[in-house]
C-alpha cells in the first residue's frame, strides 16, 4: 500500500509539459544553429539542457528551463576584442536571433546579465551562450558591471 501511494505521488509530480518544453528547446536550438553554425536543420547539436530539467529532478510546475548554447570558438575573439561590453553584445546578438523565431509580442525576449530569457505564458527558457574550453569547462558572458567572462565546469555522467 505504501508502495502504491509512493508511485502515485511520483506520478503526480512528474512534468506534465515536458513535450512543450522539448519543442521550445528544439525550436530555439534550430534557430541558433542556423544563425551561428550555418546549419538550418539541426535541432539538438550545440545545445544542452541543464538545471533541474537537465538533471531530471524537475517537478510539475517548474518555472524555467536552463539551456547552454555552445558557440563556435572563433566567435570568442570577436566579442573579446569588442570595444566596451562585448559580453552584452553577445547576449544582444543571441536575443536578436531568438526574436526571429518568436517575433510576436506575446513572447518576451530579453537579456539578463548572463542569459537571454524567453518568457512564454507558463514558463521561461534561460539561454546561456557559452564557448567550450579544451578542459571541458565553458566560458560564458557576464554583462554586468562593464562585462567580464566567467568559467563554469559542468560535471557530466
Amino acid at each position: 500500500m505504501i508502495g502504491n501511494s509512493f508511485k502515485d505521488f511520483v506520478d503526480e509530480i512528474q512534468l506534465k509539459n515536458r513535450e512543450g518544453i522539448d519543442t521550445k528547446f528544439s525550436n530555439i536550438t534550430k534557430r541558433l544553429n542556423t544563425s551561428f553554425w550555418d546549419d538550418e536543420e539541426n535541432e539538438s547539436d550545440h545545445s544542452r539542457v541543464v538545471g533541474s530539467i537537465g538533471r531530471f529532478t524537475a517537478i510539475d510546475g517548474v518555472s524555467d528551463m536552463d539551456m547552454l548554447f555552445i558557440l563556435p570558438d572563433e566567435l570568442f575573439k570577436t566579442y573579446e576584442e569588442e570595444e566596451g561590453n562585448g559580453q552584452k553584445s553577445l547576449l544582444q546578438d543571441v536575443k536578436k536571433e531568438v526574436k526571429k523565431r518568436y517575433p510576436h509580442e506575446s513572447t518576451k525576449v530579453r537579456g539578463d546579465g548572463q542569459v537571454v530569457v524567453v518568457s512564454f505564458s507558463n514558463y521561461e527558457v534561460e539561454i546561456c551562450p557559452v564557448f567550450r574550453e579544451a578542459d571541458g569547462s565553458f566560458t560564458y558572458p557576464d554583462s554586468n558591471h562593464g562585462g567580464k567572462w566567467k568559467k563554469k565546469i559542468l560535471y557530466q555522467k
